[in-house]
């Protein structure tokens, strides 16, 4: 076998053009060089990126400031921003222009340069996102007490939700930071889900006397306690401020229905079109809880009040009727609804309220396979759609960029990704985003290929990459081990992360199938997975094995795949209570009948996935879909 490998290896050098020979010999000094600098090798890493540039002058821009990374290891600072400067004149549209720019600083630092104020000030005005380098130069500017300009640079920071923005405040009195400073800090908390820190600002504000802007931070200080949970305290807080919408919606949460019913004319009379929205959420309050003459009631106001809420007026209207048993009013605004936007999911109910109402249609029809649209698999299973078309595969004919091509041959992943990331960022062109999406698939960039292929209109051409199949080993290891279908964690894992195995939630899920730290302690010791610390957590396959495992407990405890993919997103108290206060009489129901609106699109995402998995891997078929959507007990 060792002699048949050379034997081929000795061929291909034989058969190969001279310039290719040449090229394969430039490549390895290329890799040498990086792999050198990489391991802390400099001479070598000097020796082999110099011999590599006049070779691979497409991507000079990196093979230079790798150069000068190793120039400045070896303290040789000139000879590193000669080639950063190098750098900035032949490559001056370079994705690498940024980086160039903050080494050029460092530089300047090390050669005390007398230009280094304004390479600081030149970064900072053409890229103030770069909070270190910001912070940096108001440290320089303290230094040689430039104490008013640097200030105004500690105050820049000290606004933002940055992790440097503490430190910039401890360079602050408290005599330079105004109320309009707090307010802009607070705005910036909430916006980053630092809704606690807002709120200890815009207390500290209104702790202040004489303040015109009282009804802005009552707005925000609401908005930080009504992310916070803190329903019945935002609701206070909503009424000085004046916003009924969200007076009325802190309110609801709070189940605080007698003071909501009080008011309620007060809202209807503001003129507020968001008002709908309030209304159609608590006539759906008054239908669980056993009033559903009373949420009638109210949705026909919506319907005749509020014409921008008109058809979501009439959906819930049907729906209603639809759960009251009322099936005739139910079929003629389900007519309605379809015969005016044509929506899948009219038609669906449609069908299903002349069914039970033991109406056989005088003419049957088909529509179209809308993919991505759940009501396209409902009204599969009642044969409305004849066909669920093939996934078929795609030829790519566009070349791969000349830059790109040269850095995945050298195996330089990352630079690759980044290089494909400016390309899409200076032109938008939707011919090119296939073959970049496949390129990113292929290098193991899957969160941004997904996300990428996502964005344009024919993306269902490109099943492979919407709906990849990734870590496919461990995927199918797990569902053997845990008796699940791999398809099913598949389309978990692409709705919860894309893929990222790095995925981290404001609420602190993490991985790729985001799991609650507690959650995947408990649930990896069932089968044997002890985890340390969060940081395993991370780990792609152990994050697949006791995400699969819980989700199949889930399956278990509910009896269903719908329901177990409706509690592993919203938790099993939260389903086991809809169950216990309502009564469905098909799997259909409970799916359309979710009561948390995230949850409910979840779980329609999820069973979307699963149906396009299904149907890439040939085994979509009718009564697939009808156990996973009907029949309770199905296979998972």
């Amino acid at each position: 076998m060792k002699l048949l490998g050379l034997l081929t290896v000795f061929l291909i050098f034989i058969f190969l053009p001279s310039d290719s020979l040449s090229q394969l010999s430039s490549l390895d000094s290329l890799i040498k060089g990086k792999n050198s600098l990489n391991s802390g090798n400099f001479q070598k890493a000097e020796e082999y990126l110099t011999k590599s540039l006049q070779e691979f002058k497409e991507i000079g821009d990196y093979i230079l400031l790798w150069r000068a990374n190793a120039y400045k290891k070896m303290n040789r600072y000139e000879e590193a921003l000669k080639d950063i400067n190098e750098l900035k004149r032949n490559y001056p549209k370079s994705p690498l222009i940024k980086d160039a720019r903050k080494e050029e600083i460092e530089l300047a630092k090390l050669l005390d340069l007398p230009e280094l104020e304004q390479l600081y000030q030149s970064f900072v005005k053409e890229y103030p996102e770069e909070i270190k380098i910001k912070f940096d130069y108001g440290v320089y500017l303290k230094e040689h007490e430039k104490f008013t300009e640097a200030k105004k640079i500690f105050k820049d920071i000290f606004i933002t939700a940055s992790s440097l923005a503490d430190q910039a405040e401890k360079e602050l009195s408290e005599k330079d930071i105004t109320i309009n400073d707090l307010i802009k800090k607070a705005k910036a908390l909430n916006n980053a889900y630092q809704f606690k820190k807002a709120e200890k600002y815009l207390m500290e504000v209104l702790s202040k006397s004489n303040i015109s802007q009282k009804l802005e931070v009552f707005s925000l200080l609401g908005y930080s306690l009504f992310m916070q949970k803190r329903y019945s305290e935002a609701a206070d807080i909503f009424k000085k401020s004046g916003e009924y919408y969200w007076r009325a919606r802190a309110l609801l949460r709070a189940k605080n229905y007698e003071t909501f019913e009080k008011e309620l004319s007060n809202y209807i009379n503001s003129g507020d079109q968001k008002i709908s929205e309030i209304l159609i959420n608590y006539a759906n309050i008054k239908r669980r809880n056993g009033e559903p003459e009373k949420a009638i009631k109210m949705l026909k106001m919506v319907v005749n009040k509020y014409p921008s809420a008109k058809e979501e007026g009439l959906w819930f209207l049907a729906w209603n009727y639809y759960l009251k048993e009322d099936y005739n009013e139910a079929e003629k605004i389900f007519q309605e609804l379809y015969s005016s936007f044509g929506k899948l999911k009219y038609l669906y109910w449609l069908e299903k309220v002349k069914e039970l109402k033991g109406v056989i249609p005088v003419k049957q029809y088909s529509v179209s396979f809308q993919q991505g649209d759940i009501y396209s698999y409902l009204l599969y299973i009642k044969g409305k759609i004849s066909n669920i078309p093939e996934s078929m595969p795609i030829n790519y004919q566009i070349a791969i960029p000349k830059r790109v091509d040269i850095l995945i041959k050298a195996g330089f992943t990352e630079e690759a990704i980044r290089e494909i990331k400016a390309l899409l960022k200076d032109n938008r062109n939707i011919e090119n985003i296939p073959l970049l999406s496949k390129i990113l698939y292929e290098i193991g960039d899957y969160p941004t290929s997904v996300r990428l292929i996502s964005k344009i209109p024919g993306k269902f051409n490109f099943s492979e990459l919407l709906y990849p199949q990734v870590y496919k080993d461990t995927v199918l290891n797990a569902s053997k081990r845990i008796n699940i279908n791999p398809y099913l964690i598949l389309a978990v894992m692409r709705e919860e992360s894309r893929f990222d195995f790095l995925a981290r939630s404001p609420a602190g899920a993490l991985g790729l199938m985001q799991l609650m730290p507690e959650t995947a302690k408990k649930e990896g010791k069932k089968i044997g997975i002890t985890l340390k610390n969060d940081s395993e957590i991370f780990e792609p396959e152990k994050n697949i094995f006791i995400g699969s495992s819980y989700l199949k407990k889930l399956i278990e405890e509910f009896g269903n795949t719908v329901m177990a993919i409706a509690a592993y997103n919203a938790g099993e108290k939260a389903v086991s209570s809809w169950l216990k206060n309502n009564s469905y009489n098909d799997i259909d129901e409970f799916l359309e009948d979710i009561p948390y609106a995230e949850t409910k699109g979840y779980v329609q995402r999820v069973l979307t996935s699963y149906f396009e998995y299904l149907r890439i891997n040939k085994a979509l078929t009718q009564e697939t879909i009808s156990n996973i959507i009907k029949t309770k007990g199905g296979n998972p």
